[in-house]
């Protein structure tokens, strides 16, 4: 690596890295995890009696339910995700979605993911706007292209 120093600035001359390589996955939380899916199903039927016992009217408690079903829809179809050059694309019902890496402006490590950010100064409804990335078993090369892509000087 050679460095050329200039007064207070220091710029590096040499290469860029190599970018790490390109990784596709599909991630269907409801298949992979036994114990969520039954979580989430246990969680349903509990709040659709406890709403009917409640309230003994049986369209409440099916109409709970339905709001619930909905809430967690993102838990019940399979999703697959490629990281790339050109950004992160996500293919879903059919659908294709590609978003560039420059209209990522911020990222957020979580426990089982990635958010991926529209804006560099985050607020709490962020997390509405921006794209959740479940790694499954591909965390480390999840993250070797997020942090590679996302953490750039702001010049480039």
């Amino acid at each position: 690596m050679i460095e050329a120093m200039s007064g207070s600035q220091r710029f590096d001359l040499s290469d860029p890295p190599e970018p790490p390589p390109s990784i596709q996955w599909r991630s269907w939380p409801l298949a992979e995890s036994f114990l969520a899916a039954t979580m989430v199903l246990i969680g349903l039927l509990a709040a659709g009696a406890g709403i009917r016992w409640i309230t003994a009217q049986t369209h409440l408690a099916l109409l709970a339910v339905a709001v619930l079903v909905i809430a967690l829809w993102r838990f019940f179809p399979p999703t697959s995700f490629e990281l790339n050059p050109e950004g992160v694309n996500q293919w879903f019902f059919g659908r294709h979605r590609r978003i560039p890496w420059r209209e990522i402006r911020g990222y957020e490590v979580c426990s089982t993911g990635v958010l991926l950010l529209p804006h560099a100064d985050s607020c709490p409804a962020d997390a509405y706007r921006g794209l959740y990335l479940p790694w499954g078993k591909h965390r480390r090369e999840v993250l070797a292209l997020v942090e590679h892509y996302l953490d750039r000087p702001s010049g480039e």
